[in-house]
């Protein structure tokens, strides 16, 4: 979303509210950390990018000391668990969108989403040395029912099925090919057909 006001949770040093107002994606920005340390390196980056005023450091232990005026919130970079107890702790009700990247567990998030009814708007796969699934909702709350295999793999990815997610499964599947000739487990065998077939109807 473009021209929102953003408050990137767990900013560390700032790098991403700059880079959303340096390029006009957001008029404003907070980058919000619960330790003075990366605080301190924000206002650097702030000061070195000339973006006083535009980009906002934050004391905030989660979304706690979130401005008024903030529309978009990203958490990104921390485990399934602590981006829950953010969310949890948090008033969400009047933003349009929250972008979460979670290290692992996207699929306990897209559950988590779902049992709370908000909206996935958005989802993508990008690749930076590792792959990244990156979700986006909006605190609406939404009658939509997900399958398994949409809880799993992501709705909105699997209708796209774009080139970075298929080559994200063919990853998936390598390694779960090589756990496979180790142990011939059942388990494996079954998630390994099942990403076959989403593969397959990719083409």
């Amino acid at each position: 979303m473009k021209n929102e006001v953003v408050f990137d949770c767990g900013s560390d040093h700032a790098l991403l509210p700059c880079f959303l107002v340096l390029n006009g994606i957001s008029p404003k920005a907070y980058a919000g950390d619960k330790r003075q340390g990366p605080l301190k390196q924000a206002l650097n980056n702030i000061d070195n990018y000339h973006l006083k005023g535009r980009v906002i450091p934050v004391l905030s232990d989660g979304l706690s000391k979130m401005s008024d005026d903030v529309t978009v919130v990203v958490i990104a970079g921390m485990g399934f668990y602590t981006v829950k107890d953010i969310l949890e702790a948090g008033e969400l009700s009047k933003l349009k969108q929250i972008v979460v990247q979670v290290n692992r567990n996207a699929d306990k998030l897209r559950e988590y989403l779902a049992f709370k009814h908000y909206t996935i708007t958005d989802e993508r796969v990008v690749k930076d040395n590792f792959y990244y699934e990156i979700i986006a909702f909006s605190p609406l709350m939404s009658d939509r029912e997900y399958t398994r295999l949409e809880l799993k793999y992501g709705p909105l990815l699997l209708k796209r099925r774009d080139p970075v997610f298929i080559d994200y499964l063919q990853y998936q599947l390598t390694a779960l090919k090589n756990i496979y000739l180790q142990n011939h487990d059942v388990d494996i065998a079954v998630k390994i057909a099942e990403i076959e077939g989403i593969i397959k109807a990719a083409y």
